[in-house]
């Protein structure tokens, strides 16, 4: 997924122009992913926790030169890559789970990203 995420990243020319190495354009996903995993995983019916790393992820992306509008096309981009995967392992997944497990994965990237842009706001007002 990572790799899929970063060949559509490639493909919109408002974010590679912000040149960066690999690790750091896509070093916040190992932790987005474990928090949706988590989310997947664990009590449905309780309120997830604050992410740090995805406060972490949006000042990061503020001293990187990013905007607001960026991180949304960033967050819209791992949906669509994530939906992705699910369709090429449809055959692998629980029929009756999958639409419910969708919409946990849809509110955690929202969930991540509100957070994201969180950190970014916070950054950029004490810039």
């Amino acid at each position: 997924m990572i790799s899929e995420w970063k060949r559509q990243i490639g493909l919109v020319p408002g974010l590679t122009n912000i040149l960066l190495s690999d690790a750091d354009r896509t070093g916040h996903l190992p932790a987005l992913f474990d928090e949706v995993l988590c989310r997947l995983q664990g009590n449905r019916n309780t309120e997830p926790l604050v992410s740090v790393a995805a406060a972490a992820h949006g000042r990061l992306r503020f001293a990187q030169g990013y905007s607001v509008a960026m991180l949304v096309e960033e967050s819209r981009i791992l949906e669509v890559t994530t939906f992705g995967t699910l369709q090429r392992h449809q055959g692998e997944l629980d029929r009756n789970q999958v639409l419910l497990d969708v919409g946990i994965i849809a509110d955690e990237a929202d969930r991540q990203l509100e957070e994201t842009v969180g950190g970014f706001m916070a950054a950029q007002a004490a810039a």
